[in-house]
């Protein structure tokens, strides 16, 4: 069997060296625009902050370890044109086109920055941050002396990673956001103003509820306009999310562009599969289909999606879209459904909030907790969760996506058996306290 992949990062990859594995005597094929695979796009926003130098730590397999595993990889190499019927891509390389024929094509084409149309500006130290070529040109621009405001437009994941790496590296940044609040689509109001109020404090300028309408040239910088006013700043970072790259592929798609696949990752075309980025996966508290562009949902159903291929009986049940971030020193995490998604998708739901203690306060280190627990009203069904603390907030969400995969009930998760020592808990840990609160 010939196996084509469209995309040679994360999904792509993790898709191809599990299929080689599996089938040996396949021919997978990975087409590649640019120059590298298998690259880690999640450590741009710490690369960018000066944590680590070696671009290579962000890039977990190299073209010529994949070729001598037995991957055909294609690099520089531009897919124009696909046609289904008669199973073919067209490429580009290096100006002269070719097809590429196949048995099954799988479409990891990822996801790009949404960048609105702010006027004619000079684009030199107005950023995103997708690719290794976008941390390569931003880190070089944050070490430049003269660089010293930083505006970033977008409060989400991206955008407040790199608030944090601006901030230590001494920069005065500030954060628009057109939402009440930031990273509005993953923490609600009642957890995240303890961050907001923390970015305020250590010196951030944090402007919620903020729309901006251009951004113009002045002096050897930019003013954003905004409707609360002008903002200057030396360097512009847009983390305004991401629109799926697929419009060359004429399958059923949601509003967004994500392709529409099932729960083995196939679109309507038998033969065409698609991951990571570029496609919806299947939400398993909402039961619907939902775009979640995040590297562990890309990876997973890549592998699962490689197994199938082969005849072997893996099925992925769904995501939750688990997920987390760390904002000067708060760890921020969630899982599962949160109101937003909730009212979105038209699903009953109940929430209980608490706010507790990490560990024991005799221990050094004792930090505040904030759990917030979303559940079916009648069966107290765990649904979703989100917690921040300056510690301990990862892996009790980690425990709350176990949970709700299991199917547990707040009742059950108030009982759970969990660690218990001074340095880590209290006797009645705080997710014990949350689903007791939450019955």
């Amino acid at each position: 069997m010939k196996v084509v992949v469209i995309g040679g990062n994360a999904a792509g990859m993790s898709f191809a060296a599990k299929c080689k594995r599996n089938c040996p005597d396949h021919e997978v094929i990975v087409i590649e625009r640019r120059d590298y695979i298998s690259f880690g796009g999640c450590g741009l926003p710490y690369f960018a902050g000066g944590l680590f130098d070696d671009t290579s730590r962000m890039i977990s397999r190299t073209p010529e370890q994949a070729i001598q595993s037995g991957l055909d990889i294609r690099l520089e190499t531009e897919v124009v044109a696909l046609d289904r019927a008669g199973k073919t891509v067209k490429v580009r390389v290096q100006g002269e086109e070719a097809v590429i024929d196949y048995d099954r094509l799988l479409i990891c084409t990822g996801a790009r920055p949404i960048v609105p149309d702010f006027g004619d500006y000079d684009p030199t130290n107005v950023f995103t941050l997708t690719s290794l070529e976008d941390g390569l040109a931003l880190k070089a621009a944050l070490q430049k002396p003269e660089i010293q405001r930083v505006c970033i437009i977008g409060g989400g994941y991206i955008g407040m990673e790199m608030f944090d790496a601006a901030f230590e590296l001494g920069k005065q940044v500030t954060v628009i956001e057109r939402e009440e609040r930031i990273l509005s689509r993953q923490f609600s109001v009642e957890l995240i103003e303890v961050v907001e109020q923390g970015v305020r404090e250590a010196g951030g300028d944090l402007r919620t509820c903020c729309t901006v309408s251009g951004i113009k040239d002045h002096q050897n910088g930019y003013v954003i306009e905004t409707c609360s006013g002008d903002i200057e700043a030396d360097l512009v970072i847009l983390s305004l999310g991401f629109r799926p790259n697929t419009e060359l592929f004429d399958l059923p798609k949601l509003a967004n562009g994500a392709l529409l696949v099932d729960k083995f990752g196939a679109t309507e075309d038998a033969s065409v599969y698609a991951v990571g980025d570029c496609a919806i996966v299947h939400h398993l508290s909402l039961e619907q289909p939902v775009f979640l562009p995040l590297a562990t949902t890309a990876n997973k159903q890549a592998r699962m999606m490689a197994d199938h291929l082969a005849g072997k009986e893996t099925v992925l049940e769904g995501f939750l879209g688990s997920s987390c971030l760390k904002v000067l020193d708060y760890e921020l995490a969630c899982t599962g459904v949160n109101e937003l998604l909730a009212s979105e998708h038209n699903l009953p739901v109940k929430t209980s909030v608490i706010r507790d203690k990490n560990q024991t306060d005799y221990y050094p280190g004792q930090e505040d907790i904030a759990i917030k627990l979303v559940y079916q009203p009648d069966t107290k069904v765990l649904l979703g969760g989100e917690i921040i603390s300056k510690k301990g907030a990862i892996g009790r969400v980690n425990v709350l996506a176990a949970a709700i995969t299991a199917g547990m009930t707040t009742t059950q998760l108030g009982y759970l058996d969990l660690c218990y020592a001074p340095p880590f808990a209290r006797t009645w840990d705080a997710l014990n306290v949350a689903g007791n609160v939450a019955r």
